[in-house]
């Protein structure tokens, strides 16, 4: 990929990244206003894991970037899709797996 196509989808995943912790902080504020205190304590939280599964689509970004970038190789894109799948089902396991320690 051409380094402006590469900074025009870093700014795309940027922008999304941002909105969706907004999104995400604005939703967990709406339903914490009836959530008494002590409960809110005990259930996990509603936005852990798509924020992780957020995370790992950044960092497979980030590792696809610093691949094409630094390494010099030329990637196809199914290597660049794959990575970022991989990425994001690594982050899918780990969301649930922390998720199931908050269970009782």
């Amino acid at each position: 990929m051409e380094k402006e196509s590469m900074a025009a989808i870093m700014g795309v995943g940027l922008f999304t990244c941002i909105t969706l912790c907004v999104y995400f902080i604005m939703r967990y504020r709406s339903t914490a206003i009836n959530i008494p205190v002590e409960d809110r304590k005990k259930q996990p939280s509603d936005w852990q894991k798509p924020g992780i599964l957020v995370l790992g689509i950044g960092l497979g970004l980030l590792i696809v970037g610093l691949i094409q970038n630094y390494v010099n190789a030329d990637l196809p894109d199914s290597l660049a899709v794959a990575i970022l799948i991989i990425a994001a089902g690594v982050s899918m396991i780990i969301a649930n797996k922390l998720d199931k320690k908050y269970d009782i």
